[in-house]
Formats: C-alpha cells, sequence, structure tokens
C-alpha cells in the first residue's frame, strides 16, 4: 500500500508530493516539489481567471476562436502536467522503493530547467514595447531571445519536457 492511499489522500499528484518530499534526502527535491507546488497553483488560478475572460472577449467571433479557447486549456494543462512530472514520477519511485539520489537529483534539475525553460519562452514571446534592458550579466542571452521571432516560444518548454521524459525513463 503506497503512502497515498496510508493517509488517506486519493491523489496520486498530492500523495506523490507528500512521498517525494517526505523521503528524499535531497534538498534540492524537496526544494522543486516546493516550488512546482507553488508555481503549479498560480498558473493553475491564471489559467482558472484568464479562462472567462478569453471566453468573453472571443464570444461570436470564428471557429477558430472557440478553437483557441480549448488551446488555452489543453495547454494549460500540458504545461502543469511538466511542471509536476519530476515530483511524480520521484514519488511514486519513492513508494515502489525503486529511489536513488541519483534519480531524485536529475528529476528536480531537469524540472528547475522546464522552470527556466517557462522564462525563456517568456522572453521569446515578450511584445517588443514590454521588452526591458536586461542585467549586464544576462543581456547577451536575454537580447538573443528577444531577437527570435514569437514562434519560437514554444521551443524551450517541449525541449525541457522531452529532458524530463528522458530522464524519468533512465534516471535508475
Amino acid at each position: 500500500m503506497s503512502d497515498s492511499t496510508a493517509d488517506g489522500s486519493r491523489s496520486v499528484v498530492v500523495g506523490a508530493f507528500r512521498s517525494a518530499f517526505a523521503h528524499t534526502e535531497s534538498r534540492l527535491l524537496k526544494s522543486y516539489v516546493l516550488v512546482s507546488a507553488l508555481l503549479g497553483g498560480l498558473l493553475a488560478v491564471l489559467l482558472l481567471l484568464a479562462f472567462p475572460v478569453w471566453v468573453f472577449q472571443t464570444a461570436g467571433q470564428s471557429e477558430l476562436a472557440t478553437f483557441s479557447r480549448a488551446f488555452l486549456v489543453v495547454g494549460g494543462v500540458l504545461l502543469l502536467v511538466a511542471l509536476v512530472a519530476p515530483v511524480v514520477s520521484a514519488g511514486r519511485r519513492h513508494d515502489r522503493g525503486t529511489a536513488s539520489a541519483r534519480a531524485d537529483v536529475s528529476l528536480a534539475l531537469a524540472g528547475y530547467l522546464f522552470v527556466l525553460s517557462l522564462y525563456a519562452s517568456l522572453l521569446v514571446s515578450a511584445p517588443p514595447d514590454q521588452r526591458e534592458t536586461p542585467p549586464a550579466l544576462l543581456a547577451p542571452v536575454v537580447e538573443f531571445l528577444y531577437s527570435l521571432p514569437a514562434a519560437y516560444a514554444v521551443a524551450p518548454p517541449l525541449v525541457a519536457a522531452a529532458l524530463i521524459l528522458a530522464v524519468h525513463r533512465f534516471a535508475r
């Protein structure tokens, strides 16, 4: 019986978060559990607040507007899944007794890379009038990201999500 059912939680995600935080010895994974819970909650709230606004703004428009509303929900859920996937993977490994310190650190690093990829995606898609001058240390990277076409904004999260899948698959 896993910890998620032993403590009364019926949610795989909540149980995995509890298990990953309670059973790992990796401070990096513990910090990622907290960061992903905070960012996941924030993302969920933003999606819930954005959806009615998007519906009212696109009401009575073409089928493409209807598709875009569906994309908001699907895209948001995919972001949430990728954000919590390292924690769920680590939690399930701990529940099965197959966890290792190396896998915990690898999953946490992949998770943090996904968070950074979301930030990079925001930089790529930032409208020109909203762009600020970056700090000197980060200026070359930020200017490069600003110079990319907005369509490239999906690339960093996709690459980072693929990395999470690879770490989940191959970390031992």
